[in-house]
């Protein structure tokens, strides 16, 4: 269910969504999991797919409304990609996600096929000068959160090929590879970032942002390979990206006084 909402949580006017719960303030992503954890507590089914099928708009704004009474961005898109899952759940996969899993014979890269294959809202393609180019942000962060979960827990869980998955191309990630120095922009994106313009899903810079991101990161992640006097064997593209998610969080004021992050409303990120 997370995974199916897990896209665009930046807000227009730059106050963040936040949403306290036990306890506990969240923003972003983890203001999303505060909500959908609060609304099961409160006798909400929302990981049954006949709950999926059936949810609304209305439904997606009651339950992600955040502390002041804001609303997370792009409801009625989050309410249409939640039931068209939960319909594919009971139409195919006897109503439930662990069906995909057993399906998949331990391989991430089955599991994303099966996902790709079957639930249109993770889709995540754009076509650059008439190549088709796959990105596949929330499908491959699905199969990756699966591993991370199950795979000490359930062997079904425990991918032999999760190393085959790449970074997962957002808006933040190459934010703070931009903040780096390893992704660099010119200075003409610098000056279209810095107005805050309104990107185009599958336009060409927002195609050329995320793609140029994923292949840094790669290439950095091969070089240290290379280079290292031991065998990485643990190190992948999804710790790596990982680990920049996280660190973004943890300098987020000094990553924005510098670099600023691409903006698109899109259901892929």
């Amino acid at each position: 269910l997370i995974d199916t909402i897990n896209f665009s949580f930046w807000t227009e006017d730059e106050t963040k969504f936040r949403v306290t719960y036990k306890g506990t303030t969240y923003t972003g992503y983890f203001a999303a999991c505060a909500c959908v954890n609060r609304a099961i507590e409160s006798g909400i089914n929302l990981t049954d797919a006949k709950c999926m099928k059936n949810i609304t708009t209305k439904d997606v704004e009651e339950i992600f409304t955040g502390d002041d009474g804001q609303i997370m961005p792009l409801c009625d898109l989050r309410a249409k990609a939640i039931a068209e899952a939960g319909r594919i759940l009971l139409e195919q996969f006897d109503g439930s996600f662990y069906t995909c899993l057993k399906m998949c014979d331990r391989s991430a890269m089955k599991l994303l096929a099966i996902v790709v294959e079957n639930f249109d809202s993770y889709r995540d393609y754009a076509t650059f000068k008439g190549k088709k180019i796959s990105f596949l942000k929330r499908a491959q962060i699905l199969v990756a959160d699966l591993h991370g979960c199950l795979h000490d827990k359930n062997d079904l869980g425990n991918f032999s090929d999760i190393a085959d998955l790449t970074m997962f191309a957002d808006y933040r990630v190459p934010q703070i590879l931009a903040f780096f120095s390893v992704l660099k922009y010119s200075p003409k994106l610098e000056e279209t970032l810095r107005s805050k313009v309104l990107l185009q899903p599958g336009s060409e810079t927002e195609v050329e942002i995320r793609a140029f991101s994923i292949c840094d990161l790669v290439k950095r992640y091969e070089e240290l390979r290379t280079k290292s006097d031991r065998k990485v064997p643990r190190l992948t593209a999804v710790l790596a990206d990982n680990l920049l998610w996280y660190r973004r969080r943890e300098i987020a004021q000094d990553i924005q006084k510098k670099v600023e992050y691409h903006r698109v409303r899109t259901i892929y990120y």
